[in-house]
């Protein structure tokens, strides 16, 4: 009998991905990856996305891998991460899900054999295929070992809806999986958790709640009035009561907490070594609010009872290189130890955006971090809201992160911005194999093609509905469950087969035109079913016709094009069919990311490292033959494809 609390968190998860329907094994996996994973990458993702569970699965149900806090899935992530913060900072996340009311050695010594054999060179040979990619992924990760500042950590879940008891034989079990990892040498870190019922409740409600914490906050001045702004406070408190807004009941760092710091954990750069070296030298400890710029926290409520703060629904927007040293030397602090606070109330986003504008402007910070709070995106969130006002089931475009989290039901309908990246790129650039890369490479890569100022906010909209249709489909059993793998390649297919000739300049009114009548089409579910069907039928037949495939398909640009080549045959869009023109590499710089391609005709191309990368390349030589598809813009003449 399934505990019914964790049943009814399971009911509001299902609902809340829309995976209603599908086997109860599968359901709980889903949710227990989603529960664990969420500690360690609080951003959103798809729970479907850490699935390996099944034949050949070497004992494992969910497998995550993060570099620098972020979950990867290809090797051109992890090189623009490690561009990004010159570090690879790497988790192995590992985990195993059982109904069962009890913690069986048996299932858990088969779990703890899996977990070594995917650290071995070879996998056993009923490896299955999700297995090998991450693994290949590893391998790759572990080649670039010599940019990590430590070893990868290793953290390995066995989660049941029974009661931890600490049986001395299951610890013996643990303590010896543990021992064995680290006689690999591979690992920093090593960490066996038994997640219970209690645990698993936890997990799931430390999501979902509001975040709410007390901390004494006795050495603080009011601030005055300010414009949109309920409260606003400026003091110090001691570095151990500013902790207690920092950790969760388990005692690890809240990542939850940071979503709107625009900048990631940089590590220990010589910055945050020079924070570590102030906390840990009894002469410099005690001036640490002196030689510290502090943290600003915004929250949307407090209570204040005599100098108790209780805040509610939180978020440290500017001290995220702070608060992680602080907490990675917690045992070195003491009620001496104090730390500069801004404590700002309002319910406001916009001020909110002003205040993470306006403190986070001391040192370089990535694309992706500023790119909510630019102008289109607060456009293309109003276009959301303005059609939803007629629609029964509305979308939502979340540029800022949580902002529906107030939302009691339709959280399957929000988009995200990496999920707006993925779509948009999908069907109205063509490039669904992209979607797999981190979406800050994305958002790099495709920077004059994407949310540009003079862009109609209708494709975007259209593509977000699009997906969400799909979505739909594969969850109610309509499409099969194997090509939530190419769902964007079903975007394009059906965009190119339903389009009304060649898609419109993205800056045009008959853009709109274009798109309006695409919702059209989609708006009628049994059209719907039937195009989207009609759109996975052909991407299942060109994805059987050009087997084998070395790599998955769905990341090849050749499986793009055969999908292009096969869908403009039979649809409305004019041919997508892209011309190469053939070539030499000039030159090409590794470190720089680019080079430079000579055609036949004497004219020289601009070449990417992200457009090698989509062809399955990290570099070329200088004087290789090669054929590039080109386009001229305002730097010349660029290459978007690669053929060798």
């Amino acid at each position: 009998m399934q505990d019914q609390i964790i049943a009814a968190y399971m009911r509001d998860f299902l609902e809340t991905y829309s995976l209603v329907g599908i086997e109860d094994s599968a359901a709980f996996e889903h949710f227990v990856n989603y529960c664990i994973v969420s500690k360690h990458h609080p951003d959103h993702f798809d729970p479907e996305d850490l699935s390996v569970g099944g034949s050949g699965d070497l004992g494992l149900d969910g497998l995550a891998i993060l570099v620098n806090d972020h979950l990867v899935f290809d090797i051109a992530a992890v090189d623009h991460l490690k561009k990004q913060l010159r570090r690879l900072d790497v988790q192995f996340i590992f985990i195993q899900s059982k109904r069962s009311h009890s913690f069986d050695g048996g299932d858990i010594s088969t779990f703890a054999l899996g977990v070594p054999q995917f650290f071995q060179q070879n996998l056993p040979q009923n490896a299955s295929n999700d297995i090998r990619v991450l693994h290949k992924l590893k391998e790759q990760i572990f080649e670039a070992s010599i940019d990590m500042d430590k070893s990868p950590i290793c953290r390995l879940y066995y989660v049941t809806q029974g009661k931890w008891t600490s049986d001395p034989a299951l610890k013996s079990l643990l303590n010896q999986t543990i021992a064995d990892l680290q006689a690999t040498n591979l690992f920093s870190d090593i960490e066996f958790s038994p997640i219970d019922s209690d645990a698993l409740r936890n997990a799931y409600r430390e999501i979902h709640n509001k975040i709410v914490r007390e901390m004494v906050f006795e050495k603080h001045t009011i601030l005055p009035g300010i414009s949109g702004v309920q409260e606003a406070y400026i003091g110090a408190v001691p570095c151990t009561e500013y902790l207690k807004l920092l950790i969760t009941e388990d005692g690890s760092l809240n990542r939850r907490l940071f979503y709107d710091n625009v900048r990631d954990f940089q590590g220990h750069n010589p910055v945050n070594t020079e924070i570590r070296d102030t906390l840990l030298s009894p002469p410099t400890k005690d001036r640490f609010a002196l030689l510290n710029n502090g943290v600003t926290i915004v929250a949307r409520d407090i209570n204040k009872v005599g100098a108790t703060f209780k805040l509610k629904d939180y978020q440290i927007v500017n001290g995220c290189q702070t608060s992680h040293i602080l907490y990675l030397n917690k045992e070195h602090l003491n009620e001496k130890v104090y730390l500069p606070i801004k404590l700002i109330v309002t319910a406001d986003p916009d001020v909110t955006n002003k205040i993470i504008q306006g403190t986070n402007r001391q040192t370089e910070v990535r694309l992706e971090a500023f790119e909510s709070l630019a102008p289109f995106q607060k456009r293309l969130e109003e276009y959301y809201l303005a059609i939803g006002r007629s629609e029964a089931n509305p979308l939502y475009y979340e540029r800022r992160s949580k902002q529906y989290d107030h939302l009691e039901s339709g959280k399957d309908r929000i988009v995200t911005l990496s999920v707006q990246i993925n779509c948009f790129v999908a069907m109205f650039l063509n490039e669904p194999h992209s979607t797999h890369r981190y979406y800050g490479e994305l958002l790099t890569s495709y920077r004059n093609r994407l949310f540009n100022d003079s862009h109609s906010a209708a494709p975007y909209y259209v593509s977000a509905a699009a997906l969400i249709t799909v979505d739909r489909l594969l969850n109610r059993g309509v499409l099969a469950k194997h090509l939530r793998s190419m769902r964007y390649q079903i975007l394009m297919v059906f965009r190119v087969l339903e389009g009304d000739g060649e898609v419109p300049a993205l800056n045009s009114r008959a853009i709109e035109k274009y798109c309006n009548e695409l919702l059209r089409k989609m708006a009628d579910t049994e059209s719907a079913e039937r195009l989207f069907t009609k759109a996975a039928e052909l991407v299942q037949k060109v994805r059987h016709g050009l087997e084998p495939w070395r790599e998955p398909p769905g990341r090849t640009r050749a499986f793009t094009s055969a999908l292009l080549d096969e869908a403009s045959a039979k649809g409305n869009g004019a041919s997508a069919k892209v011309e190469f023109l053939a070539g030499r590499v000039k030159w090409f710089s590794e470190v720089r990311g680019y080079g430079f391609v000579t055609v036949d005709d004497g004219t020289d191309v601009f070449l990417h490292q992200s457009v090698l990368a989509s062809a399955g390349r990290l570099k070329v030589a200088m004087g290789q033959p090669i054929q590039v598809a080109i386009v001229k813009n305002s730097r010349g003449m660029q290459a978007v494809d690669v053929r060798f």
